[in-house]
């Protein structure tokens, strides 16, 4: 915990820090851009599975962010608040707002994959 004080306390966020920030948009684009890229391999060869195991990997990647985020929010001091006056403070705000990105973008690829589960991707 002291490290991540010292790292704070100078000015910069830790790097789990940031991987909690660019976890979820990062896994939704891997997602959004192989399901585009996979789709006519999954129609020509018949292998419609590629489709649905890289939505799962993509969620596992978005859930490490959220992972990253608690682990960093268990080592915040607890002094830290949300009203940005220290660089502790806009710390924890980024861990907060790491956790509400891994989220959401956990959501959003699920929600994706939806279609992909009851369409064809040869339709």
């Amino acid at each position: 915990m002291a490290e991540v004080e010292q790292t704070v306390r100078r000015g910069e966020a830790p790097a789990f820090v940031w991987w909690a920030m660019c976890a979820g948009p990062l896994a939704w684009a891997c997602d959004l851009g192989f399901g585009y890229v996979l789709a006519q391999h999954a129609c020509s060869t018949g292998h419609h599975y590629v489709l649905h195991v890289i939505t799962i990997v993509c969620a596992l990647i978005a859930l490490t962010g959220l992972a990253a985020a608690f682990v960093a929010y268990k080592a915040t001091p607890r002094e830290a608040t949300k009203d940005g006056s220290r660089p502790l403070d806009r710390t924890y705000f980024q861990i907060l707002f790491g956790i509400v990105f891994s989220v959401a973008f956990t959501v959003v690829i699920i929600a994706g994959a939806v279609p992909r589960w009851i369409l064809s991707p040869c339709d």
